[in-house]
């Protein structure tokens, strides 16, 4: 019995020194394979990351040769560094990592990649290599196929690259206002700028041509790349200085023929940012993308897709294609700007603060969108200097600013809303006759020390003559006598209009709480003033209803694009307004007279809102003018200029208006 016991015991210490020892070697290989993990998952880390000299630091540095190549790993290193600069690899991501125990001293690694290049997205599958023990350290035995798999030491890849053309911005009439073309750029050879003193002195002289700092030139002459015989960029120029050192080129640039014409609404383009890559991972280090205005908001539509193809070439013979993608070049957008008028409607400006908006009242497009003083976009696409771009960012008349969207008091263009909204309601007729004595008035004394003014004392008007005479008065009585909810409810049409512009633009304002609650509120609304806000884009739409006939024309900027139409007036009204208008232009005393234009009938109002802390003070001045063509509605021009009244705008803009015909 006790022998029984004895064997029972033996076979039990037997099973458990059995099981230890497979436990243990159970638990030695999971630490093995843990341990090729963790070197499998540094390596495509950092080859994803392409930080190949981090990658280096799992391999095997020993083992770098094969039957054809010989590598060290520097060279490792600058092989990787090329064959995926080449081709412009980023976005790098390791997919479905697996090792695989082959003996105790060997594992397999596999892995596919996928990554963005110059020519699209590239999916690569079935990398390999060997992980093994190397002087108890797990170590990848590197080889070319680790490049891209199935390569060897003497092959090659090569990329055929055809360049997309990023879509143009065009006006109705096809001409150009954004373009791929040429620019000459100017750049210093280091070689030929000499050395010591006479060096120093042809780069002083570089600099003060080109309105770039010495500093700024050394900089860039110090750059890793560049060599005696180097181009090395100063900047794009016009013209073209002889200078001992510097020589030009012809470069690819997104040009734009109208400069600073059209600059706040086309915009430019520029390298893309660290930022924008992580938005954008189909983009690449140096591509162009739209930064400001028009090139920015449809982007997505101009950008092209670069094509070609990406081959393991052994000597002159292709071996393996891994990618072919076709080119697609941006798409055009065609806008309904003529890019005459809005040249000619800047010029009229002549840097002055202002904006010119002329809409075809018949269907809304938008025939100039012209904002000044502003820049050269031109400098802005090819990489603007710091000096250039400060003298824009510090200007402050603010060359960067769109006014035709930013919210001004409308003055008394706003007149005309007014008058049809009063006869829409029946609280005047035409043959509304008011009598007002002097310049100042004001309804009681409930008002204080406010009063209404006007510029022209007129004993008797109708609603005509007080447009001709653009009397605050006679409008601030007819607001008051309508009353805030009659007036507000035939403003509101006009004000919820939204328009479809690819343009940032704040709503129309009425007040700053929507409401008209006191008197002298209401008085100011009704000629122009009071906490009115509107855009001149916002003017010219709710303008265009007193030409249309009672409809509200909304604009629009894309030719192929309809705008609706909004009634918002009756016809009978839109047309007494009209020809108030008319005689605002041709009656001898009417404010904006001298504008007339022998041959044609045209709708006017002018406007000047005075933007003043306290009644009878100086203050800073807007001026504005509306045109229109009275007899066929070809065109509405809402033209404003800062710090001036009215009469310098129709002086400005009258050589324009007559280009209109």
């Amino acid at each position: 019995m006790r022998k029984k016991h004895l064997l029972i015991g033996l076979i039990a210490v037997t099973l458990l020194g059995g099981g230890g020892f497979y436990y243990y070697q159970w638990h030695q290989r999971q630490q093995t394979t843990a341990a090729v993990k963790k070197v499998a998952a540094t390596y495509t880390k950092a080859f994803s990351q392409q930080n190949f000299t981090k990658m280096m630091g799992q391999v095997d540095k020993n083992q770098l040769s094969g039957g054809d190549y010989q590598y060290t790993a520097k060279k490792v290193v600058a092989r990787n560094v090329a064959v995926f600069g080449q081709i412009g690899a980023n976005n790098m991501q390791v997919k479905q990592l697996k090792v695989t125990r082959q003996s105790a001293k060997r594992y397999r690694m596999t892995f596919n990649l996928n990554m963005q290049t110059m020519i699209g997205a590239l999916k690569v599958n079935h990398y390999q290599a060997t992980v093994q023990l190397v002087k108890g350290k797990w170590r990848v035995l590197w080889t070319p196929a680790l490049l891209f798999p199935h390569m060897n030491g003497t092959d090659t890849v090569q990329l055929q690259w055809q360049q997309g053309e990023r879509g143009k911005i065009v006006d109705r009439n096809g001409q150009a206002l954004a373009v791929d073309g040429q620019v000459t750029q100017a750049g210093m050879v280091p070689s030929q700028l000499g050395s010591g003193t006479t060096r120093n002195t042809n780069l002083s002289k570089i600099s003060q041509q080109f309105d770039v700092s010495v500093a700024t030139l050394k900089q860039s002459l110090q750059q890793q790349w560049v060599t005696d015989d180097s181009f090395v960029p100063i900047k794009t120029v016009t013209a073209k200085p002889s200078l001992t050192g510097v020589t030009y080129r012809a470069v690819s640039a997104r040009t734009y023929p109208t400069g600073a014409a059209s600059a706040q609404l086309i915009g430019y383009v520029g390298e893309v940012t660290a930022a924008d890559l992580k938005k954008h991972p189909e983009l690449h280090t140096g591509d162009m993308i739209g930064k400001t205005g028009l090139e920015r908001y449809y982007d997505k539509q101009l950008q092209a897709q670069d094509g070609g193809t990406i081959t393991i070439n052994n000597g002159d013979t292709v071996s393996r294609t891994l990618l072919k993608t076709k080119k697609h070049d941006g798409k055009t957008i065609k806008l309904t700007i003529d890019r005459t008028k809005q040249v000619k409607a800047y010029q009229q400006l002549a840097d002055k603060k202002g904006a010119v908006v002329t809409m075809d009242p018949r269907n809304g497009q938008l025939l100039t969108l012209v904002s000044s003083p502003s820049y050269d976009p031109n400098l802005f696409a090819t990489g603007i200097s710091q000096t250039d771009y400060d003298k824009y960012a510090k200007n402050a008349d603010q060359p960067f600013l769109s006014r035709f969207t930013q919210r001004y008091a409308p003055g008394s263009t706003f007149k005309m809303l007014t008058a049809g909204i009063a006869l829409d309601n029946g609280a005047i007729t035409t043959d509304t006759t008011k009598s007002i004595s002097g310049l100042k008035w004001q309804k009681d004394s409930s008002w204080g020390n406010y009063q209404v003014t006007r510029v022209t004392d007129a004993a008797s008007e109708n609603m005509t003559q007080a447009l001709v005479n653009s009397d605050n008065i006679w409008f601030a009585q007819v607001g008051l006598q309508m009353g805030s909810s009659a007036y507000l409810k035939g403003l509101q049409p006009f004000f919820k209009a939204k328009t479809d512009l690819p343009l940032t633009m704040n709503n129309a304002q009425i007040s700053s709480n929507g409401k008209l609650a006191s008197q002298i509120l209401l008085a100011d609304t009704a000629y122009g003033q009071g906490e009115l806000l509107l855009s001149p884009i916002q003017q010219a739409m709710m303008y265009s209803a007193v030409t249309n006939a009672g409809a509200m024309q909304l604009p629009t900027l894309l030719l192929n694009q309809t705008a609706k139409q909004q009634t918002v007036l009756k016809k009978a009204s839109a047309t007494a307004v009209e020809q108030a208008l008319v005689q605002v232009v041709a009656d001898a005393q009417g404010t904006a007279h001298d504008l007339a234009i022998s041959g044609h009938n045209i709708a006017a109002k002018t406007g000047t809102a005075e933007l003043k802390q306290k009644q009878d003070t100086d203050g800073e001045q807007n001026g504005f003018l509306m045109a229109a063509d009275a007899d066929n509605n070809s065109y509405l021009m809402v033209a404003m200029m800062e710090g001036t009244g009215s009469e310098a705008v129709v002086t400005a803009m009258k050589p324009y208006v007559e280009t209109l015909y």
